[in-house]
């Protein structure tokens, strides 16, 4: 029988404290505050109105064109007008 091993629950071998990559993820805090304006790689601009996680516990934002739509989150859906899932390293603050 095939044993199978998500990778987010290894040890990171250079973590000093030992830690999971999903460990390590949750630690991470968000870096982009909700309400900033932010591009995307193929130049749509959009704001961030909500803080999202990965199933490994990277942080992710969800957008939308209104910045003031950041209707609570609820477990069973994402707003449908939201776009997102996007990583931090995918986005451009738009100063």
């Amino acid at each position: 029988m095939k044993k199978y091993v998500n990778v987010a629950d290894l040890v990171d071998p250079g973590d000093p404290q030992g830690r999971t990559w999903r460990q390590i993820n949750a630690a991470e805090q968000h870096s982009i505050p909700v309400g900033t304006l932010v591009e995307l790689d193929d130049g749509v601009r959009l704001f961030v109105v909500y803080h999202g996680r990965d199933c490994d516990m990277t942080p992710l934002y969800y957008l939308s064109a209104d910045p003031t739509d950041t209707t609570q989150y609820n477990p069973r859906f994402i707003n449908a007008k939201w776009v997102g899932g996007y990583s931090r390293g995918s986005l451009t603050i738009v100063e």
